[in-house]
């Protein structure tokens, strides 16, 4: 919980920096290097959020090796855009060519690593449900690769896709993988919500309809009463019977759990939940 704070907090604070900045370059024109200034927070709050995903991920234990990997290279992918934001005119077009090969490959290694930690954060059960979801983050990985090899080797990774797909096909094929991994990232976490719903709808203690014993408010009189409304047999006041087991947010139904954790998501549950 702290971990993700810092970030959150950090990345606030650089965003309302930039805020605030902006408005004195509209207010003050000749106040100073204000472009480089505001090109630092913005990398900072761009650093800050992946680090608040990767965070986020942390605190569920879920691929923690591969979340501080991406901690530590989109902070090194932060300092290698600040060196160019900030020195750039001290290289030479070779030298400053590298550099943004260097940063580009940290960058798209870093918001990888956060994205696959998000993603693998809805705990599905069905086959084919978990094929969507690895598949998905697959795609992603592999478009990933695709990007950093053209970072790396542009004209010879150009000619080897040229020689064994041409461009035109090779764009195609670029274009159906990233509709299929916009499509995957946006049915995830639907299908992992139809799953909770249909979960909990089978986890039911009780009967949504049900005969219950009560004593009217008004006349006293002790009878059994059918759940949702209904009025008394003797005085005829309007009574409704409503029967709420205690759920979590994701619908994980929390009757005799004897942990403080939602088994389902993960949520730190309060006492007056259970």
């Amino acid at each position: 919980m702290k971990l993700r704070t810092t970030f959150l907090w950090a990345m606030i604070i650089s965003l309302s920096a930039a805020a605030l900045i902006g408005i004195a370059v509209l207010l003050l024109p000749d106040l100073g290097p204000t472009e480089e200034i505001l090109a630092s927070t913005a990398l900072f709050s761009a650093f800050s959020l992946v680090a608040l995903c990767c965070a986020i991920v942390l605190e569920k234990r879920r691929l923690v090796p591969l979340m501080w990997i991406g901690i530590a290279v989109g902070f090194v992918a932060m300092l290698v855009w600040l060196f160019m934001v900030w020195f750039h005119g001290m290289l030479n077009w070779e030298w400053e060519e590298r550099v943004l090969r260097t940063g580009g490959v940290f960058t798209i290694i870093a918001c990888w690593c956060a994205y696959c930690g998000l993603m693998s954060l809805p705990r599905l059960t069905g086959r084919l449900t978990r094929s969507v979801q690895c598949g998905t983050i697959g795609i992603w990985a592999l478009l990933a690769v695709i990007w950093i090899l053209g970072l790396c080797w542009e004209q010879e990774f150009e000619l080897l896709v040229d020689y064994l797909l041409g461009e035109d096909l090779a764009l195609r094929l670029m274009g159906v993988l990233l509709i299929l991994g916009a499509c995957g990232t946006v049915v995830t976490p639907i299908l992992w919500r139809v799953q909770a719903l249909r979960a909990a709808a089978a986890r039911e203690s009780v009967p949504v309809e049900l005969r219950v014993q009560i004593v009217c408010p008004r006349c006293h009189t002790q009878q059994e009463l059918m759940t949702g409304r209904s009025k008394c047999a003797k005085c005829g006041l309007r009574i409704r019977i409503t029967v709420e087991e205690p759920r979590c947010t994701c619908g994980y139904l929390l009757y005799r759990l004897e942990s403080d954790t939602c088994p389902e998501c993960g949520r730190k549950l309060a006492q007056q939940d259970t």
